[in-house]
């Protein structure tokens, strides 16, 4: 299998998919759980917050507090179980594209690997968050030492001769001028960040699937790894995405009616309903729409990834797939 073919790629992942007996079942028990996590975490979340705006008073201060724990903590629950089931679901997609038996059991797997992947994850995360405060700091400096910053420096000037013991006081209209006079600070800092954040994402691209097919393998040697097998080959996991596009833009279009209560008064369309059925109206549609994306088109997109993790990575002894889990996971 040549990864710079991605139409050989594409058609030999079709051809496994035919053959999964339980391809379609994995992919609807992956989408309804995923599906069904995201709308109960929401839920929650609203009725939370309308606990919390019912609370006032220092009687309450301690309801208060935990209620609004309890809200900030739901987010990273809720992304610690999807990362989970995420890489179970990958695990089952490695599987069927090496011709092996899969079942949604399979799916358990990232349980198995939490603490392993949950260590990659928070390195990842820090990797990314370095790169983006190099961005962020060089484009500051861009922005401050240039023309650029001209702008801003006008609108701060009199607000700095001015102000009092209590600071700098900024009223609506000025603090939108202020933001439209940092926007070209906002776009070097984007540029910035994807130019450098590009080659470190797919750096560390394989890094799950290493972690599925190794189970002895650690985070750091996840990453390192996935660096030496994606060296020469980043380009052409890159045009591997682009010829991915109609999933992508697909995506795209459920996160645009996600937020389609606040696009559409944009766009001069008043709803007939009050904001929070307008909110939860596009918030259904968002799911409903994620998981026609997700059963027609995930399947052949992970499997396909898949084969390109197979066709990087160094042959080795055949292991019938133990790697994947044990029996009572197939």
């Amino acid at each position: 299998m040549d990864i710079r073919n991605t139409r050989q790629l594409k058609d030999f992942s079709a051809g496994r998919l035919a053959n999964a007996r339980e391809g379609q079942k994995i992919i609807l028990y992956f989408s309804l759980i995923t599906i069904a996590v995201s709308a109960v975490a929401t839920v929650v979340s609203y009725i939370l917050s309308q606990q919390i705006a019912k609370t006032g008073g220092l009687g309450s201060m301690g309801v208060r507090s935990a209620l609004t724990t309890a809200q900030m903590l739901l987010p990273i629950v809720q992304a610690v179980f999807l990362m989970c089931l995420e890489l179970g679901y990958l695990s089952t997609m490695l599987r069927i594209a090496r011709g092996q038996y899969a079942s949604p059991n399979g799916m358990r797997l990232g349980f198995d690997r939490f603490w392993v992947l949950l260590r990659c994850t928070l390195l990842k995360g820090l990797i990314f968050g370095g790169v983006a405060m190099a961005s962020l700091y060089v484009a500051s400096m861009i922005y401050m030492m240039t023309p650029l910053s001209n702008s801003a420096v006008d609108i701060l000037m009199p607000l700095v001769k001015n102000a009092g013991t209590s600071g700098i006081l900024l009223d609506d209209a000025t603090y939108a001028q202020l933001m439209d006079a940092t926007m070209p600070a906002m776009g070097i800092f984007g540029v910035l960040f994807l130019v450098i954040a590009a080659p470190v994402f797919y750096r560390y691209r394989m890094a799950d699937y290493l972690i599925i097919d190794r189970p002895a393998t650690g985070a750091l040697a996840a990453l390192r790894d996935s660096r030496v097998m994606t060296k020469g080959n980043r380009w052409n996991l890159f045009r591997l995405d682009l010829s991915m596009w109609w999933y992508y833009a697909a995506m795209l279009v459920s996160i645009a009616v996600n937020y389609g209560d606040q696009l559409l008064p944009d766009l001069g369309i008043t709803l007939p309903f009050s904001d929070t059925v307008a909110y939860f109206l596009s918030f259904g549609v968002y799911l409903a729409v994620t998981f026609v994306i997700f059963y027609f088109l995930r399947n052949r997109v992970e499997v396909t990834y898949a084969l390109a993790y197979d066709s990087l990575r160094p042959r080795e002894p055949e292991n019938k797939g133990a790697v994947l889990g044990n029996i009572f996971q197939m």
